[in-house]
């Protein structure tokens, strides 16, 4: 389990990477507001580590490989878009960061609360992005079953 914690704090941390950086550069740079991002974040170091946990006791091999690309392909695509904006108005970032402060605004957490603006502003960014993940995820899932029944529809001809 040690090691999930680790595989899971480390690949949220590099997918939270570009929310982290707008976050600092658009909110009032609080320590409460930075800790707010930081505690957000921390909710998906657990959601992640505890949802592989839960797949591995039901054997869900598949399941977790597919979730782990689909993290890598999500952070690819985040440290690309980072590297070069060309795009920077279709980042998924960057719509996620808008549609929750939308939200955040919506629900009448201004800014003046920075550790609750903050970590509402990080659940809901994060959940939009997870959607992401749990997409290109998915798609990898029915790749790989696809290919396997191939692989086993072979070797029984």
């Amino acid at each position: 389990m040690n090691k999930r914690w680790g595989f899971w704090t480390l690949w949220v941390c590099i997918s939270a990477v570009a929310g982290f950086v707008w976050g600092v550069a658009l909110n009032d740079n609080s320590g409460l507001s930075i800790a707010g991002m930081a505690s957000g974040i921390g909710c998906f170091i657990i959601f992640y580590t505890l949802l592989d946990d839960f797949s591995r006791k039901n054997q869900w091999h598949r399941s977790i490989a597919a979730l782990q690309k689909g993290v890598y392909v999500k952070a690819g695509l985040q440290i690309l878009n980072l590297a070069m904006p060309i795009f920077p108005f279709i980042s998924p970032e960057i719509l996620a960061g808008v549609a929750a402060s939308y939200i955040v605004e919506l629900l009448g957490l201004g800014f003046h609360q920075s550790f609750l603006s903050s970590f509402a502003m990080t659940l809901i960014t994060g959940t939009l992005l997870s959607l992401c993940v749990g997409v290109i995820s998915l798609i990898i899932l029915l790749i790989s079953n696809k290919e396997a029944r191939t692989i086993t529809t072979n070797n029984v001809s």
